[in-house]
């Protein structure tokens, strides 16, 4: 069995110690298409609550994301200052569409190791990146 949903978020991101615009603190539109795969349901008739979708928007809708690493100090302090704790998300790796869908794919299996997730991320509506676990 397959249950399919998305969402939408809107976000800053910056890319550390990459030579390009991408570099700069910049926005997007961000689209994420989850798909679950598993085999058992719950006693409701449910494989996975489509309200988990909005606990993964609130990680990341109206934040700004970055690397956490020293060339981002600053920044994420002026961030914190101006725009308050709730309002950054940091990585161990570059937020780049990539790592976002690893990010999003590692919180799905921790809340839910039994079952299969396809994550596509949309930075743009012209391009996405697609993982699975």
């Amino acid at each position: 069995m397959k249950v399919k949903t998305s969402f939408d978020f809107d976000a800053a991101h910056r890319l550390s110690e990459y030579e390009s615009k991408c570099s700069n603190l910049h926005g997007h539109r961000w689209k994420v298409e989850i798909e679950v795969e598993g085999e058992k349901v719950n006693e409701d008739g449910i494989m996975w609550d489509f309200t988990n979708v909005g606990e993964l928007a609130r990680l990341f809708d109206h934040k700004t994301i970055l690397k956490d690493c020293e060339e981002n100090n600053d920044l994420a302090r002026a961030i914190i200052t101006t725009c308050g704790n709730d309002s950054l998300y940091t990585m161990k790796e570059n937020p780049t569409a990539e790592n976002l869908c690893k990010e999003i794919l590692g919180h799905l299996k921790r809340l839910n190791p039994d079952l299969k997730f396809k994550v596509t991320i949309w930075e743009s509506p012209i391009s996405c990146c697609e993982a699975e676990k």
